[in-house]
């Protein structure tokens, strides 16, 4: 059909121009130049011209095709060059996960060498190196990526964490900061910024970080859980000051703000004692009995018990503490121990007697049991009870990490847990 009708259209051209012709026989000036002109028939001039014109149009359009069809055959050309990479990088992550290191390495860096404005064959390169201790080849690379490509986020943020695996803190905190002036407000950065301060005991400066991302945090959760942490750091800022009294004004801080936890009360004390304020250190550590029953107050407490009427006034504070809050059998063990820190032999023995469950309680209540057998004369009784004692007195335990330490802390170095630690013989409710 096209066919046809591009026959009829030439057939009716040549018709045109044969009419044109026939009505314009004379011969016409045609000037080429102000000096130069032909004398022609209109009819040629006009197929003359007609001619031309085509050609110029198909010029036009063949150098539009052609610039289409070199286009699209780079960009052809490209998109195989990509997914030949993208095999590379798809192939060299399989053999990793097969246990063919050398080759999957060697696969994801050639496919990193030949696109590395991706980074993505790089980190899996840099998490390979990682998990087999080369730290140091990781951080090359990444390093050298980072000097190629100094904004890319992935890579500062991957050479940030190489490092602090590392353990090289320094090196960490820098890229980090340099990661946090490209992206101030990134949850992610700020949090392993945080984390880079933490580790390296720059309480101030992570606790400043840590202001910055709760106030980006929206979600009431998410928002919940780093406010506690906030307020970890600001006690670890608090409890870090060198003057006793610069440490109790910033507890007393702490102490007045909500959400005051059971650190910021036994630190407050310790803060007044170290200052020679040992009655209102009692009276912090008193009050925080009533609302915090734990055993590391009234191991506080019992530590300043200078006199009988101390430790008798601390057995009645805890006969007073609410049954839903304590273990009874804890607090029968801890009055068994004030009791015969003044001799009290047979108080001390009903204490014991008067466990609910014998069976449960922790080893601790062997060392007492064997104190009671001593100050009563019964020395072989008391010799093979404290063959039983673990030790002299009960350890802390985290309860996050399971760390034991023999002293109370409110911070867990090991997994950064804010008030974990609780007693083996811990009267409050777990």
């Amino acid at each position: 059909m096209k066919r046809a009708l591009a026959v009829v259209i030439g057939v009716a051209m040549v018709c045109l121009v044969a009419y044109l012709s026939w009505l314009n026989p004379a011969a016409v000036e045609f000037r080429l130049t102000t000096a130069r002109s032909i004398q022609a028939p209109l009819a040629v001039l006009i197929v003359f011209a007609f001619v031309v014109g085509v050609m110029l149009v198909c010029t036009v359009v063949a150098i539009q095709a052609g610039r289409r069809a070199l286009t699209a055959w780079w960009h052809g050309r490209e998109q195989r060059r990509i997914e030949r990479i993208e095999t590379w990088q798809e192939h060299g992550a399989e053999l990793i996960w097969k246990g063919e290191t050398h080759q999957g390495r060697a696969l994801l860096q050639k496919a990193w060498q030949r696109r590395p404005e991706h980074p993505v064959a790089l980190l899996a390169l840099a998490d390979s190196l990682c998990e087999t201790g080369e730290y140091r080849r990781a951080s090359e690379l990444l390093g050298q990526a980072a000097n190629q490509s100094p904004t890319s986020p992935d890579i500062l943020f991957a050479l940030a964490r190489t490092h602090r695996c590392a353990g090289d803190g320094v090196a960490a905190i820098a890229v980090l900061e340099r990661l946090r002036a490209l992206h101030p407000y990134a949850p992610r950065v700020l949090r392993a910024l945080r984390d880079a301060y933490r580790d390296a005991g720059r309480w101030a400066d992570a606790t400043a970080v840590q202001e910055t991302l709760t106030a980006q945090i929206h979600d009431p959760v998410l928002g919940a859980t780093e406010r506690t942490c906030l307020g970890a750091l600001r006690y670890q800022v608090a409890t870090n000051l060198d003057e006793p009294t610069a440490r109790v004004e910033a507890l007393e801080a702490l102490a007045d703000s909500r959400g005051c936890g059971l650190p910021v009360w036994v630190s407050l004390g310790d803060a007044l004692l170290a200052s020679g304020r040992a009655d209102e250190a009692s009276v912090v550590w008193e009050r925080a009995l009533r609302t915090h029953p734990h055993t590391v107050l009234v191991g506080r407490l019992a530590s300043i018990a200078t006199e009988e009427r101390h430790r008798d006034r601390l057995r009645t504070l805890l006969r007073k503490l609410r049954s839903d809050q304590v273990r009874a059998d804890m607090v029968r063990l801890l009055a068994a121990m004030l009791h015969l820190q003044d001799g009290h032999t047979e108080q001390a023995a009903q204490e014991l007697d008067g466990l609910q469950q014998p069976e449960a309680a922790p080893p601790y209540v062997h060392r007492l049991w064997a104190q009671v057998h001593r100050q009563r004369g019964q020395l072989e009784q008391a010799l093979a009870t404290y063959a039983k004692a673990p030790g002299n007195a009960p350890a802390y335990r985290c309860a996050a990490c399971g760390r034991l330490t023999p002293e109370w802390t409110g911070y867990c170095t090991q997994c950064h847990a804010w008030d974990s630690y609780r007693s083996e013989v811990e009267i409050g409710v777990l």
